[in-house]
């Protein structure tokens, strides 16, 4: 039985970018796990008999990598707690990975691109004791690396990458994005690029916002080669987000950004 897996950086990094060029439903796999899912829910979602070689492959080749509970109780963060919780809150061990990741990320792009300006917000990242607190954060990240020219070019997939590590950023990030006085919104570099952009923004928030009902409508969306497939697609992207009562509320906001991608 294959256990309950989260991705690696080696995983974020094919999803944004299809560096190693895995075999589409291998690839579709490595979306669908994110540390929530069961074997059986993948099972459901991936029916025949090539599943468990697709996942024992991306453990294999590092791209997931299992989640092992605890033999002790699940840590208890000190100074941090959550509505109607006592003294601290429990953290799984699936969120302690993604707290990690997420934390990491966010410092050292800004250490990268924005530097020593940045310091007071990174000191905040690393003592963030929860995701949530994560997310409060979500916004003056991008808006601190929104001043640095080049990590304003590289912010929609920097953004990306952190809703593959966990997808509620996308909700935390769905307010627009801030333009520097001056200096127009980035646009992608070539079609290619923003194929890419558009089709990792319709994956993470179908995956975010309706989760494993939109299974097929993202493998669709996977097996794009170009915009105009994208554009297809757009009707059912929208039918499938206004399912979410959440995905109802951000609709508009997410459809202007990805019109303006595909459009």
């Amino acid at each position: 039985m294959i256990p309950i897996c989260v991705k690696t950086p080696k995983g974020i990094e094919e999803i944004e970018k299809r560096t190693y060029r895995l075999p589409v439903r291998t690839r579709q796999v490595l979306i669908m796990i994110d540390g929530k899912r069961d074997y059986a829910a993948l099972v459901a979602m991936f029916p025949g008999d090539t599943l468990p070689g697709a996942c024992r492959q991306l453990i294999d080749d590092g791209f997931i990598v299992p989640l092992h509970k605890p033999e002790s109780p699940p840590l208890r963060t000190a100074g941090s707690s959550l509505p109607g919780a006592g003294s601290g809150a429990l953290l799984s061990a699936i969120d302690l990975q993604r707290l990690s990741m997420a934390r990491d990320f966010m410092a050292s792009t800004l250490a990268s691109f924005v530097g020593t300006g940045a310091s007071p917000l990174v000191s905040r990242i690393e003592a963030a004791a929860r995701l949530p607190d994560l997310h409060v954060l979500a916004v003056p990240w991008r808006e601190a690396m929104a001043r640095s020219p080049e990590g304003l070019k590289q912010l929609a997939g920097f953004e990306n990458r952190l809703a593959v590590i966990d997808q509620n950023f996308v909700s935390a990030l769905a307010s627009p994005r801030p333009v520097p006085t001056g200096a127009p919104l980035p646009a992608p570099m070539n079609d290619d690029e923003r194929l890419e952009m558009a089709r990792n923004f319709m994956v993470n928030t179908l995956s975010a916002f309706v989760g494993i009902a939109a299974s097929s409508l993202i493998a669709h969306v996977e097996d794009c080669s170009s915009i105009e497939e994208l554009r297809h697609l757009f009707i059912d992207w929208r039918e499938a987000m206004s399912l979410s009562r959440d995905g109802r509320k951000r609709l508009g906001e997410l459809d202007a950004k990805l019109a303006a991608l595909v459009s």
